[in-house]
């Protein structure tokens, strides 16, 4: 038997080159061809297209091949009867359709699915600004996306600002720290910085242009770490998950995180494991300046992690249509304030994938086989 996949492709390859010579074979008809000769021509044509699936080869097959391919190459192409004509059409379309999904392989065989849907979508909500027990503060305004925050004559209180999906939000607080919030992400600060540290808190994600004040340490606290700086600009991932991170744009922080903790330096990430343990490498920082800036950037990051981002910013839910292209990765940049269609666009016009807009969700269907 054949084991060399290589070999295997290639006879099947010549046996499907034979075939289309005998349906294409400009010959007369042999008037002498009898049923019997018909009948072990038919034998060998249902061989080859049972050939071509590897799975059920064996050595009887290859033989039978190899006879097929020499004895035709040594008699006239003369079978053309039309029946004949129709067995061996079908046959090569068999033939054709195993190979491409033998050469195929199951990433790209594009056999019908059910589609992989990503849940995102929120009902549709409004920047709301409270306090921390819960009473709804109507004195900002939030509707130029940034929110100014006065630092109040009165006692300190401790406000909350909510930023659903679809949204987002600049927070300058009373020190002249500035905030940019990610869409559904949320921020506790103080209205008044009284004490030594100036603390805030953050779920989601967000980066953070601290004002100087080497008197008073700026810290942001998540549930997983927290991390203290005098002066600097940090990006802060907080989803407690293991991708909870913090990225040095500039200057200096300390992250702790359980009973541990480390210095970084701009251009590295800092990573807490599930264990709590923390681990530093260098990353680009362009992704995290640009969507302060409103721009949408990826290198190097799967299809599904793109559309997950882009489906958070524009709350919208994602579905794919082939799992194959959950992994493809992408290099993208786009304008955020183009909106949902001018992304949905940019994207088509990478010539990967094909994205569509039905209602509230985003439709991925193509094949990753069609990627140059």
């Amino acid at each position: 038997m054949i084991d060399d996949k290589k070999d295997i492709d290639n006879l099947d390859n010549e046996a499907l080159d034979t075939l289309e010579s005998i349906k294409t074979s400009d010959n007369d008809i042999a008037s002498q061809a009898d049923n019997e000769e018909l009948n072990a021509r038919m034998a060998d044509l249902m061989a080859l297209a049972a050939a071509a699936d590897s799975q059920r080869r064996d050595d009887n097959v290859d033989q039978r091949l190899k006879e097929f391919i020499e004895r035709h190459d040594t008699k006239p192409r003369c079978i053309r009867l039309w029946p004949v004509v129709v067995a061996v059409a079908a046959c090569v379309a068999i033939l054709l359709t195993v190979v491409i999904w033998k050469g195929m392989g199951t990433e790209g065989c594009m056999e019908q699915q059910n589609p992989i849907v990503f849940s995102i979508a929120k009902p549709k909500a409004d920047v709301q600004v409270k306090s921390e027990n819960g009473r709804k503060i109507s004195r900002w305004n939030c509707m130029k996306e940034e929110l100014v925050v006065d630092e109040m004559p009165t006692a300190e209180e401790r406000l909350v600002v909510d930023v659903p999906q679809g949204e987002k939000l600049t927070v300058s607080l009373p020190d002249g720290t500035k905030v940019y919030l990610h869409a559904g992400s949320s921020l506790k600060f103080p209205t008044r910085f009284n004490d030594s540290l100036r603390v805030v808190e953050l779920k989601g994600e967000a980066y953070f242009a601290v004002a100087k004040n080497k008197e008073k340490p700026f810290v942001v606290k998540t549930s997983t770490m927290q991390t203290t700086v005098l002066g600097t600009e940090f990006n802060v991932k907080a989803l407690g998950t293991s991708d909870d991170n913090v990225v040095l744009v500039s200057g200096s922080v300390s992250v702790a995180a359980a009973s541990s903790s480390r210095i970084i330096r701009p251009g590295q990430m800092l990573k807490v494991g599930n264990d709590g343990r923390l681990a530093v490498e260098e990353v680009d920082v362009t992704p995290y300046t640009c969507w302060r800036d409103g721009y949408i950037y990826f290198d190097d990051i799967t299809l599904k992690d793109a559309l997950i981002y882009i489906a958070r910013e524009f709350n919208y839910d994602v579905e794919f249509h082939n799992s194959s292209l959950l992994n493809m990765k992408i290099h993208f940049v786009a304008d955020r304030n183009e909106g949902i269609k001018g992304i949905v666009e940019n994207l088509n016009m990478m010539n990967l994938v094909d994205v569509k807009i039905d209602s509230q969700r985003i439709k991925v269907s193509g094949s990753i086989t069609d990627v140059p």
